[in-house]
């Protein structure tokens, strides 16, 4: 294996690994499990305000975050096709840019989720 494709598995471990743990703290926020703190969360001015502005902002920025299982698989996916493929370091190439990607949906969410904390 070259040591390109070794760099290739942190990066994808980071990139799978990030669907469930923003998915998980959204959906705990969402349902009152997870009480707004200084530590974990979409911690913005509008969603840090009340209990009911956190727990508004993390029920709307869930549908947008449950995208990160759909953009992990495909990242990994196209990833590792491109290291077989195109060999070299164009596999971490499509890694970083599927990093990027999700990187987007957790800024679209918290969008969303100041939207929906300013409502309650």
């Amino acid at each position: 294996m070259s040591e390109e494709a070794l760099g290739l598995i942190p990066l994808l471990f980071s990139v799978v690994m990030l669907a469930p743990l923003c998915i998980g703290i959204t959906r705990a926020a969402a349902a009152g499990r997870l009480l707004h703190n200084g530590g974990v969360g979409i911690r913005t001015r509008k969603t840090t305000r009340s209990q009911a502005a956190w727990q508004a902002g993390h029920a709307a920025a869930l549908p947008i975050i449950n995208h990160l299982w759909w953009m992990a698989g495909a990242t990994v996916t196209i990833a590792v096709l491109v290291q077989w493929q195109a060999g070299g370091s164009w596999g971490i190439v499509a890694g970083l840019a599927g990093m990027g990607a999700e990187v987007a949906i957790l800024m679209h969410a918290t969008k969303a989720a100041g939207h929906a904390a300013e409502r309650s």
